[in-house]
């Protein structure tokens, strides 16, 4: 009696699971997706749609369908509250899930309004469709990933946007009265020539402090307007002092504030007709530029791009930033020390711009040693000022001082 209940038993279930498998296999050659972006390119915190269309081919109903989009981290669903765009309220989220059924020979369409709220390239691979869906009777649940169809906007390029603080610089540290704004970019165009003595007419933002006491008079500085006519910029990829697992980055959002500057400059420099060129310690993109030397293993870790200087290559300098991958291949340390040993391969014009997410006392030492080979270099720290790196009078530091509103500071 036991062994028949027991082959009662053993049948019923192989032929669940025979049926569950013919359903199953029938749906995935029955159920077609159909996936593309409403456009194939677009800035940071620009909106665009996702459209999702499923057609069932098959001679059955699928009775019950449940899907799950699921978006890579950059790109948010934007969930429309009480029937008003923009109203404040809408919900950003990650995924989202719809339910429906599919009669044999119909097919669904899914709109969906898209937040790029991070710069990147992303393919339809990286949108993610799964599909649940129940037998006939509804008694066996079964699952699998949807492939989408080739066609269509299947690749999205996401540009970084300008931040608007490039426009908000201080100079210099101002003891008091009136910021002294930039004309350049590269050092404090207001270059110095000497002092002179106080006149009530001058700013007392133009006082030298240090001159007046050891002459024991005030004096205020004297300066000229000069300009630089090229620069490399070089985008250090390292978030923190020590990256715990090279080459993945522990920080993003502190890399991506990086990208976002080095955005501004390349695009303050192409738009004025400047050469300039992005160096940085990133897997090289082969579409936009080359590793830095192929003659040595450490020149071959570092990324160098194309020649950016007519404003119609804004667009492609803004592309290859948007591919930078988010990995780090090199240590700033290592970099700086092939700065040191071979500086004709990175500074042009004898300029350098180094844009990081930190400041240490390495990196006075590197200004220092590039100052003694006759290049001038400025950094660009994404962070808030570090009082315990002591920062030499001569050395041009722009600091972060608030969520790019307001400006930075400079150390100097």
């Amino acid at each position: 009696m036991h062994w028949i209940a027991l082959f009662l038993i053993l049948g019923v279930a192989m032929t669940c699971f025979q049926v569950r498998r013919r359903i199953k296999r029938n749906a995935e050659t029955a159920l077609k997706y159909h996936f593309e972006f409403s456009t194939d390119e677009l800035f940071e915190k620009e909106y665009l749609y996702l459209i999702q269309e499923i057609t069932n081919e098959g001679e059955r109903d699928v009775p019950f369908l449940k899907t799950e989009t699921l978006l890579p981290e950059g790109l948010r669903v934007v969930l429309v509250q009480d029937g008003v765009l923009y109203s404040g309220n809408d919900i950003e989220c990650q995924s989202v899930q719809s339910v429906f059924e599919l009669p044999a020979g119909s097919t669904v369409r899914r709109k969906w309004r898209v937040l790029a709220d991070q710069r990147g390239v992303y393919r339809a691979e990286n949108v993610q469709m799964i599909a649940v869906y129940n037998d006939p009777l509804g008694m066996m649940a079964t699952s699998h990933r949807l492939e989408a169809e080739s066609g269509g906007h299947t690749r999205l390029v996401v540009l970084p946007r300008v931040k608007e603080w490039i426009s908000h610089m201080a100079l210099s540290p101002t003891y008091t009265g009136e910021r002294i704004l930039p004309r350049g970019l590269i050092h404090d165009p207001m270059s110095f020539l000497g002092v002179r003595d106080y006149e009530p007419r001058d700013p007392l933002n133009t006082v030298d402090w240090k001159q007046s006491a050891r002459l024991g008079r005030t004096v205020v500085r004297e300066t000229e307007y000069q300009y630089n006519d090229s620069y490399n910029i070089v985008l250090n990829m390292q978030s923190v002092l020590i990256e715990p697992n090279p080459p993945e980055i522990s920080t993003p959002p502190l890399v991506e504030d990086c990208i976002s500057v080095c955005a501004s400059l390349l695009d303050s420099a192409v738009r004025r007709d400047i050469p300039v060129a992005l160096i940085a310690n990133v897997p090289t993109v082969e579409q936009y530029g080359h590793p830095l030397s192929e003659e040595d293993d450490l020149g071959n870790q570092i990324f160098c791009s194309e020649e950016y200087r007519r404003q119609a290559q804004v667009i492609r300098a803004y592309r290859m930033l948007a591919a930078l991958p988010m990995q780090m291949t090199v240590s700033i340390e290592k970099m700086m020390d092939d700065m040191i040993a071979r500086t004709h391969l990175y500074a042009r014009g004898g300029n350098i711009v180094l844009v990081t997410s930190f400041l240490n006392e390495r990196m006075v030492g590197f200004y220092r040693a590039m100052r003694e080979r006759g290049v001038q270099v400025i950094f660009f720290v994404v962070t808030a000022y570090n009082k315990a790196v002591d920062i030499p009078d001569d050395m041009p530091v722009y600091y972060r001082i608030s969520q790019w509103k307001g400006g930075v500071a400079h150390a100097s």
